[in-house]
């Protein structure tokens, strides 16, 4: 019969540990980010057609409750185009509902983009319709490809906090591709001002001064927008720093910086566009540009220079009358959380499309696009921000 030498046996074993837990040290992980916490994939899917799991947005209610939508690709070949899902969290974001389908496609219609907003304890959602045949495509195979035209903008209404959504029509101006890419805000004199782009670079704000946000006019437009290394869109926008009845516009642009315009009539008028050298663009993808409740701006944006690599998302923020601060990491998904049956590079470890709402003074959930199979949620605190 063996003899077990008890002492040896509990050394070898307590070497094990230790050399376990030295060996998750050193290993390289999800890089880690400056006041981020609760990093949570939402949802996955690396079976879907299309572009997969995409271009999400994020709403709350409280520091518990909020809601993400997102869109869902349908086949290969398109992108910009499917159906729109969405899942909510109650406990922080710690765990998220079975995602439910916000906006289904039909052998008709599909969905270009989704936006939410809300107003007093109401959630909406802004949705562009596309349909699903296109007989103008140069491929000839009859089916639309790339989520053009957007012809028609509908919306959902939720009372529960965005568990359940109900249509809600509206009445909005004809413009062509109407896209929706910013959030609404609500102005001092009680009007709703909502950010669209369109044909032509066409960068302006819709103005409803209906308290139940149902009939929406058109504001005024950048007059530059569709210029020579201007070429702007995605626009996102916030009352000024500096003043409270200035709006500030910024859009992605085809120029190493996004582009701003200012408004200082409520959306009537704008200036044209400049690029703000704080303010990384590369035309890459949409950035997120907000204000929160202290005054500070906060700018999410896609790193790199080339839309098929987007490597990274970084942040930056700018309290009043001071600088902007240096460019912080805010998420770079890690090589194990990829797809292994990606088709071609496009989107393979994108970190892209990042949309933030406060939930608290200076705390934001953030919600972005992983990889085009993962969508994701992480807070933001940028309270004590230098």
């Amino acid at each position: 019969m063996a003899v077990v030498n008890r002492k040896r046996a509990w050394t070898a074993l307590l070497t094990a540990l230790v050399l376990a837990v030295l060996t998750s040290l050193l290993m390289p992980g999800p890089a880690s980010a400056e006041g981020t916490s609760a990093e949570k994939s939402v949802y996955i899917n690396t079976a879907t057609g299309g572009d997969g799991p995409r271009t999400p947005d994020i709403i709350s209610t409280s520091a518990n409750n909020a809601v993400v939508a997102w869109r869902e690709g349908l086949r290969p070949g398109n992108r910009d185009m499917g159906y729109m899902r969405y899942s909510y969290t109650t406990d922080g974001g710690a765990t998220w509902s079975r995602p439910q389908t916000l906006a289904q496609e039909t052998d008709q219609y599909a969905w270009h983009y989704v936006m939410l907003y809300k107003s007093g304890s109401e959630l909406f959602a802004f949705l562009g319709r596309t349909p699903i045949a296109d007989t103008s495509e140069t491929d000839g195979n009859g089916w639309n490809n790339d989520g053009l035209p957007i012809t028609a903008t509908l919306v959902k209404h939720s009372t529960d906090e965005g568990h359940t959504w109900q249509d809600y029509p509206v009445t909005v101006p004809a413009i062509g591709n109407l896209a929706i890419s910013g959030r609404p805000l609500k102005l001092a004199n009680g009007n709703h001002v909502l950010p669209y782009w369109g044909t032509g670079r066409e960068n302006g704000v819709l103005i409803s001064s209906d308290p139940d946000l149902k009939t929406w006019t058109k504001g005024g437009t950048v007059p530059n927008g569709n210029a020579t290394g201007v070429m702007a869109g995605e626009n996102q926008i916030a009352v000024s720093q500096d003043d409270p009845n200035k709006l500030v516009m910024v859009a992605r642009a085809a120029n190493a910086n996004a582009m701003t315009a200012t408004s200082s009539d409520g959306g009537l008028t704008w200036t044209s566009f400049t690029a703000d050298t704080n303010l990384p663009s590369y035309d890459v993808a949409r950035s997120y540009f907000g204000k929160d409740s202290s005054g500070q701006y906060l700018y999410l944006y896609t790193t790199g220079t080339s839309t098929i690599t987007r490597p990274a998302l970084n942040y930056k923020t700018k309290r009043p009358g001071a600088a902007w601060s240096a460019a912080k990491l805010f998420a770079d998904g890690p090589s194990s959380e990829l797809d292994p049956d990606q088709q071609g590079t496009t989107g393979a470890g994108w970190d892209t499309y990042p949309m933030a709402d406060e939930y608290a003074p200076g705390k934001f959930y953030v919600a972005w696009e992983f990889d085009t199979s993962r969508i994701k949620v992480n807070k933001l605190d940028i309270s004590d921000a230098p």
